[in-house]
């Protein structure tokens, strides 16, 4: 049932997907009846689209479209028989395909004639949508047991089924469920609806007094992500709090290892057809998507152990493989789509489970200065003659300015992405080098 709403709270949504367990009872029956009868009402939203336009209030959309079917004299009798939720559910999903074909027709319509197809976008000719099961066609949900109204052997029935789920905490809502069929399977999928307290943006959050803010810099060589929990006060001291390194999981070190196997197989047949290497494609894909929710689940928690209310990224929307050989420019592809992919997964969990906002900055020169805006040497370009002078031994993930600073590149990186998330909301916040942080000032790689 959907949540109201509520004076203070946001409703978040997602979606639960059970395995649905039929015992030999076939499903195909019912998806098929579904389908006729939005097949049959979208024949009449072709005929008659004014409805659309009427307002529901003024028996309009939906309801327009079920008088004209239904009652003493109907202009177009519905041949087939099914429940009324069953019937209306199928109404939405016609008006619904209905909508995006003559979106894309407008849009098709209002390009030059140059950028113009040869044909207009074709109104669906089949459809494929699965079934919903609203309010009136499902009862009695126990957790793994559910009652669903199907079509079989041409007769509406009540059947029981067995369906598999995680568990979920008890503030989410249960909503309607939709049968899907893939294949031999069947799943349940249901709507899950939750109350969050609302922050009222990141304006207000960053408006208090004393506020915590995580910065994560997204490293693509040895580490997934690098974070930098920095605290400011009233006055606009910012001091680091914690910091914490996740390491890059085995699965992603051997992405470029299974790209080379492609490549290889490539060279040697020299002929792509559909479904080349399908299986080292799906096993790589896995685990992009778990790595993936892994890691972005680690920044969350990280963020709710130390209190964080606002996590920052950059905001990197431009990158581009290297030119070079197929397993190298591929790799790049996916790390950056990996990239991207946590970013997601951070913005949707962290606020979903506990309130926290996500935002991207400007990354410019956050590799290139230090905290308080001083040009750092990075690698071996440090001059020779001061590293004794440091006791600074020169690679590739350190960076270090002639004043005395020097840290992990990437930690370096985490903290100018956290500053200019407070900078953006407090103009005059500056960065502590207090003593009692001393320790932020050495490499200390935690375990993740």
């Amino acid at each position: 049932m959907a949540l109201k709403k509520r004076k203070g709270y946001a409703i978040e949504n997602k979606s639960l997907r059970c395995k649905l367990l039929r015992d030999g009872i076939d499903l195909m029956e019912t998806k098929l009846a579904f389908n006729e009868v939005v097949e049959f009402y979208y024949i009449i939203i072709n005929t008659h689209p004014e409805g659309l336009d009427i307002p529901l209030i003024e028996n309009g959309d939906w309801r327009f479209y079920e008088l004209l079917t239904i009652g003493d004299n109907p202009q177009y009798p519905l041949p087939y028989d099914c429940p009324s939720v069953f019937r209306r559910s199928a109404i939405r999903k016609a008006i619904g395909a209905y909508k995006s074909w003559r979106s894309n027709y407008v849009r098709w319509q209002k390009r030059s004639k140059r950028h113009q197809h040869h044909k207009p976008p074709v109104a669906p000719r089949r459809f494929n949508f699965s079934p919903s099961f609203d309010v009136g066609v499902w009862k009695d949900d126990t957790g793994d047991t559910i009652l669903l109204k199907i079509r079989r052997d041409g007769q509406w029935v009540y059947v029981k089924f067995t369906y598999q789920s995680y568990l979920i905490s008890s503030e989410w809502v249960k909503g309607s469920p939709v049968v899907v069929l893939k294949g031999n399977n069947a799943f349940l999928t249901f709507a899950l609806e939750k109350y969050v307290p609302a922050t009222g943006g990141t304006k207000k959050v960053m408006a208090q007094d004393t506020v915590r803010v995580l910065g994560i810099d997204i490293d693509l060589d040895k580490h997934s992500a690098i974070c930098s929990v920095l605290e400011t006060d009233a006055r606009g001291n910012v001091v680091e709090v914690a910091r914490h390194f996740i390491k890059q999981p085995q699965p992603i070190k051997c992405r470029k290892r299974n790209l080379g196997r492609v490549a290889i197989l490539m060279r040697q047949t020299g002929i792509i057809h559909k479904g080349f290497c399908q299986t080292i494609w799906t096993r790589i894909s896995n685990r992009e998507v778990e790595m993936g929710r892994a890691i972005g689940r680690k920044i969350v928690n990280l963020a709710h152990g130390y209190n964080c209310k606002l996590i920052a990224f950059e905001h990197l929307g431009n990158l581009k493989p290297c030119r070079g050989k197929y397993s190298r420019r591929s790799n790049q592809k996916r790390a950056y789509w990996l990239k991207s992919k946590i970013y997601e997964n951070v913005k949707r969990v962290a606020y979903q489970e506990y309130a926290i906002l996500t935002t991207r900055v400007n990354p410019r020169d956050t590799s290139r200065l230090d905290p308080w805006g001083n040009p750092v040497w990075r690698g071996s370009e440090f001059p020779t003659h001061l590293l004794d002078y440091l006791d600074y031994q020169p690679g590739a993930d350190w960076v270090a300015t002639t004043g005395g600073y020097k840290a992990h590149s990437g930690l370096n990186a985490a903290r100018n992405i956290g500053i200019k998330a407070i900078i953006r909301y407090k103009s005059g916040a500056v960065f502590c080098r207090q003593r009692q942080f001393s320790q932020v000032w050495k490499y200390h790689p935690q375990k993740a």
